[in-house]
């Protein structure tokens, strides 16, 4: 799941949007967030070459984030991931390389 902020709008922000919505096609909807400085993303290695997000990669783990706001977050979810994939609550779960990868890196105009 994502971990963003829904952005305080304006009403004249919020009638553009709703006007921009009107010129698109099919059910769109636009959701505006809070900017940030990047998005991380924690990926665990499936096949050669082929990577997912952790939080489908392991389903059976309640509550597992795969985005963060800092890549320090990331870093220690990354640390945690690995150690209880290493404990013996997880020896039925096939242990993957798990890597941190800038998903979103955002541009100022």
């Amino acid at each position: 799941m994502l971990n963003v902020k829904v952005a305080q709008l304006q009403p004249e922000d919020l009638e553009a949007i709703r006007a921009f919505e009107k010129t698109l096609s099919g059910d769109i909807c636009l959701l505006a967030v809070e900017k940030s400085e990047a998005l991380y993303v924690l990926e665990a290695k499936l096949a050669p070459n082929r990577w997912q997000r952790v939080d489908r990669a392991y389903p059976e783990i309640a509550d597992l984030k795969a985005f963060y706001d800092r890549h320090q977050d990331a870093h220690s979810a990354k640390a945690a991931l690995k150690a209880y994939l290493n404990s013996s609550g997880a020896r039925k779960l096939t242990k993957r390389p798990i890597r941190i990868r800038l998903s979103i890196p955002i541009i100022d105009d």
